[in-house]
């Protein structure tokens, strides 16, 4: 019996030690090719991307790379909230004091009708323990912390990532270049893009993600920091949506307001009825990763220096 105790005890200590290096030291975990972390650890950059998926899937980072001399960098999670991006900044000014010639913001529309909630977990990952507490407390303010969540967020969220990290990371180190997709995705075709079912009417603007547009455009130009907000493309049935119209304009107004630059993608020349460029709505496959990527650096190129709003 008393055997057993111990056995019991010691995996509870082991347990619990592994919850509590997760939560205060994962930030710090040498995950290469993705993340806060590897963004940090580049040092200096002229661009530094942060969003979503959609960002992973249509900047083509080796192009980027040559376009900029590897001083570039993609930070992009899955369904990134603009809420975690606010907090995803403050990580990157308080964690280095690195500089940044131009740091571009997702101008995702449908982004401003997210729930405030936990959206990948490799964001709790990056995040330090004062990041994590950031969030968190976002979360609470929108209700969205019950005791599940609470478990999934403090205790089981990235637990794979650590406890397979030694195999998990060569995986990693080659599917990831620079936080962004390189695997030559193809299109499924128009026909199956035509008949992709997608319903996005209910959607309801949600004030705390919108409040974080400004929160973001505040916390640039109090820092001095350059930036930019980017929509990239999605295939023409989502970008002329009723409802994805609506919430463009919306997010547009919100930068407009506040005077931050910003580039549509009616900015950028990008056939969106082309539909080998795209892998679904808003992913777009490698041919249209490249396609778009070259006309994004033309027009980055042409921006005026230094994208922070006067006063």
């Amino acid at each position: 019996m008393k055997k057993v105790i111990i056995t019991v005890l010691a995996a509870f200590i082991v347990i619990i030690s592994a919850v509590a290096f997760k939560n205060v030291y994962s930030c710090e975990m040498p995950i290469k090719n993705r993340g806060i972390r590897d963004a940090i650890s580049s040092g200096d950059l002229d661009v530094l991307f942060i969003g979503s998926s959609t960002f992973r899937a249509n900047v083509d980072m080796p192009m980027m790379d040559k376009a900029y001399d590897g001083r570039v960098y993609d930070i992009s999670y899955g369904g990134n909230q603009l809420v975690a991006t606010s907090i995803q900044y403050d990580e990157l000014k308080r964690r280095s004091d690195d500089r940044y010639g131009l740091i571009v913001f997702e101008l995702g529309p449908m982004m401003i009708t997210q729930k405030v909630a936990l959206s990948d977990s490799r964001v709790i990952w990056d995040l330090s323990w004062e990041g994590k507490k950031a969030l968190w407390q976002s979360m609470y303010e929108a209700g969205n912390t019950d005791l599940p969540m609470m478990y999934e967020y403090f205790v089981t969220s990235g637990m794979d990532d650590l406890i397979t990290f030694p195999v998990t990371e060569p995986f990693y180190g080659t599917r990831y270049y620079k936080g962004a997709k390189t695997g030559e995705t193809g299109s499924p075709g128009k026909e199956w893009l035509e008949g992709e079912e997608f319903d996005i009417s209910d959607k309801e603007l949600v004030q705390a993600q919108a409040d974080a547009v400004v929160d973001i455009i505040r916390k640039c130009r109090n820092d001095g920091q350059s930036f930019i907000f980017v929509e990239s493309p999605c295939y023409y049935r989502l970008q002329e949506d009723p409802t994805f119209r609506k919430y463009k304009e919306e997010f547009v107004r919100i930068l407009e307001e506040n005077d931050a630059p910003y580039i549509s993608a009616s900015d950028v020349d990008f056939d969106t009825h082309n539909a080998d460029y795209f892998e679904d709505m808003n992913h777009m496959s490698a041919e249209g990763r490249r396609a778009y990527t070259a006309e994004l650096i033309r027009v980055l190129e042409t921006q005026p220096e230094g994208q922070v709003p006067a006063d």
